[in-house]
């Protein structure tokens, strides 16, 4: 009977050392972790205007967040020091613009590269149309690509001379 009862002993510490080892290898602690989807961007070349018509003046790039969201970011490369510019950006393309008003923002010039916070963190935007009237519509990344617009500069409150304009999104296709 010793014997048998030794016997069970070994018998169970091995069928409990190969459960062990079975919970163990299909753990999935162990696995990679699941990584997020990578950023997605585009960015939108914004162009000078008159004898500066064919040099890339500026950029318009949309990025989206982990969270879903997106930020719209305007660079423009070339303005002048210390002059307020008017940036409208806008339905419909450049030769073909819309009423409808995506976000109108000043920058302060620089001469240099300067940084125009378009949107941030958004997924829904308010248009703003003739008369008045607004609307509201999803801009997340493939929303905002798909959407025909367009972006223009002007000198500055006192002067309707554009510096800067390209197209975005369908827009730029």
């Amino acid at each position: 009977m010793f014997m048998l009862h030794q016997h069970a002993l070994k018998a169970g510490a091995i069928a409990l050392a190969v459960l062990g080892l079975a919970i163990t290898a299909c753990n999935k602690d162990n696995d990679n972790p699941v990584q997020p989807p990578a950023a997605r961007s585009k960015t939108f070349k914004v162009y000078g205007t008159g004898t500066d018509a064919a040099r890339e003046t500026g950029a318009v790039t949309v990025t989206e967040n982990t969270d879903s969201t997106i930020n719209v970011v305007f660079v423009l490369g070339k303005n002048k020091k210390d002059t307020v510019h008017q940036v409208y950006f806008i339905g419909g393309n450049k030769t073909a613009p819309t009423t409808d008003t995506l976000q109108t923002k000043e920058v302060k010039g620089t001469g240099g590269a300067v940084s125009v916070d378009l949107f941030r963190n958004v997924k829904k935007i308010t248009l703003r149309q003739a008369a008045g009237a607004t609307k509201e519509i999803g801009f997340k990344y493939d929303d905002a690509v798909a959407y025909a617009a367009h972006l223009k500069v002007r000198h500055s409150l006192f002067s309707a001379d554009t510096i800067a304009i390209g197209n975005f999104g369908k827009a730029a296709n």
